[in-house]
C-alpha cells in the first residue's frame, strides 16, 4: 500500500497524542488536550472528504492530481519546517492557562 501526502500528515497528527514515557506524560497538555483531539478529528474528516471527492472527480481527476502535486511541492517544505510550531504554541498557552 502506497502512502500519500495526507497519510503522512495524518500519521504526524496521531503521533502527537501518544505518550512514550513518564517524562513525556509530564509534558502533555493539561487543559488544552481537547484542541489536539479536535485537530485530529478535523484532519481525519478532511482527509476522508478529500479522498472521496478525488475518487468522484471523474474527468477532472488528472487536473486534481496536477494541483495536488503542485501543492505538495510548495506546502511540503513549509510544513516540514514549521510542523512543530502549532504544538509548541499550544503547550505555551497550556502552561499560561495553568497559572
Amino acid at each position: 500500500m502506497k502512502l500519500g501526502f495526507w497519510d503522512f500528515v495524518l500519521i504526524e497528527f496521531l503521533e502527537i497524542g501518544f505518550l512514550k514515557d513518564k517524562e513525556e506524560e509530564e509534558r502533555r497538555l493539561k487543559y488544552l488536550q481537547f484542541v489536539q483531539v479536535a485537530a485530529v478529528h478535523a484532519v481525519l474528516t478532511f482527509t476522508n472528504l478529500y479522498i472521496y471527492a478525488k475518487d468522484k472527480a471523474g474527468p477532472l481527476k488528472p487536473g486534481v492530481e496536477t494541483v495536488e502535486g503542485t501543492v505538495k511541492s510548495v506546502v511540503g517544505p513549509v510544513y516540514d519546517k514549521f510542523r512543530e510550531v502549532p504544538i509548541e504554541v499550544l503547550k505555551f498557552v497550556d502552561r499560561k492557562v495553568s497559572f
